[in-house]
């Protein structure tokens, strides 16, 4: 008999009565590769729900490395208010909640992207400031400021889980 795939508790079960994040034409947003993020909205949310998201001080010189491979508007670098976290997200599955071996003080490591804080990582780095404060974003909580990609975000999340 064969032995019935149980689902992983963080699976996501695909809504048919989703609704897109709208992005309105001031909005910040992020394409990490298909997907979009309205940053403007989940910035938002985060101001008036601080109690539902938890934070890290992250390195600023190694998340220098990982995230500034683009140009970088220097007006907006200089503007950068650097007592406003930089955002987290879990894009894939915690690597480090799945067992595997990652440091688990690197964001990046265990399944996390910068998704907002850019310039305010490079105008820390340029000071020399050696750590910055994150909000660390899990899927559940950020899932609902997607702008596109919603059925392949299931489908690439939900594949991660299965490996």
């Amino acid at each position: 008999m064969a032995k019935k795939k149980i689902a992983h508790p963080r699976a996501i079960t695909l809504n048919p009565d989703f609704v897109p994040c709208v992005l309105g034409n001031n909005d910040e947003y992020l394409r990490n590769g298909i997907f979009v993020f309205n940053i403007t909205k989940l910035n938002a949310y985060i101001d008036t729900h601080r109690d539902e998201f938890a934070t890290a001080d992250i390195d600023v010189d190694y998340y220098h490395r990982m995230f500034t491979c683009r140009e970088l508007n220097e007006d907006y670098i200089k503007e950068a208010d650097l007592a406003r976290p930089v955002i987290l997200a879990e894009i894939a599955p915690d690597r480090y909640e799945m067992g595997m071996r990652v440091n688990p003080d690197i964001y990046y490591e265990r399944g996390y992207n910068l998704i907002d804080g850019h310039h305010r990582l490079a105008k820390a780095h340029g000071l020399g400031i050696k750590t910055l404060k994150a909000y660390i974003v899990r899927m559940e909580q950020h899932i609902n400021f997607l702008t596109e990609g919603y059925e392949k975000y299931v489908e690439y999340w939900n594949d991660k889980l299965s490996r």
